[in-house]
């Protein structure tokens, strides 16, 4: 009968490691109110212009939306400076209101998940486009739904540098159907414009 005895004592250490474990590990609950909140600023593109495919990922991140929304109200502060460093001295002479929230891609459908607001220096999509080449690490091909801000449509391409599939969102898409997880640049363009 000692055998049994000395079985036991294993056993309720196993069962004891792994209910730590599964305290330990968040659930898929806990891990999505964790959800990132970052931005990343585009170039102004006139219309009739082509968008570059040369632009920096400069990106911030955030505790909340909020707070990252300030941080493009305010004029990107650090961020605006090494997006446009040939434009750092007339800087000072442009009011914080320069930069302009052109759209937002969550990595969940309808808005949920994690999500990186776009933003660039201007008035929104009134004649102008703004390209977002790449995607930062964490979000190339992990994009479920997006929305347009200021006149904005936002064409998803499943290709770096505008390439591929396309879908525009007009100004809102709650899924990305075919697209979904799939987007590798963004282009911001005047509403009515399809990519």
């Amino acid at each position: 009968m000692s055998r049994p005895l000395r079985a036991a004592p294993a056993a309720l250490l196993t069962a004891l490691a792994i209910a730590a474990l599964a305290i330990a590990i968040p659930s898929p609950a806990v891990a999505a109110s964790d959800s990132a909140v970052c931005t990343v600023g585009g170039v102004p593109v006139a219309e009739g212009e082509s968008v570059p495919t040369d632009i920096p990922a400069i990106v911030s991140c955030f505790d909340t939306v909020a707070e990252a929304e300030q941080f493009i109200e305010a004029g990107a502060p650090g961020d605006y400076e090494q997006l446009y460093p040939s434009s750092t001295s007339a800087r000072a002479n442009v009011a914080a209101a320069a930069t302009v929230m052109v759209g937002k891609i969550w990595t969940g459908t309808s808005r949920t998940g994690s999500v990186l607001i776009h933003w660039g220096s201007g008035g929104g999509c009134y004649g102008t486009s703004y390209g977002f080449p790449s995607l930062a690490s964490g979000w190339n091909n992990n994009v479920r739904s997006a929305e347009g801000f200021n006149n904005c449509w936002s064409s998803q391409y499943d290709g770096a540098s505008y390439t591929g599939t396309v879908v525009t969102c007009t100004p809102y898409c709650n899924s990305l159907g075919a697209l979904a997880a799939k987007t590798s640049s963004i282009v911001y363009r005047p509403v009515g414009t399809f990519g």
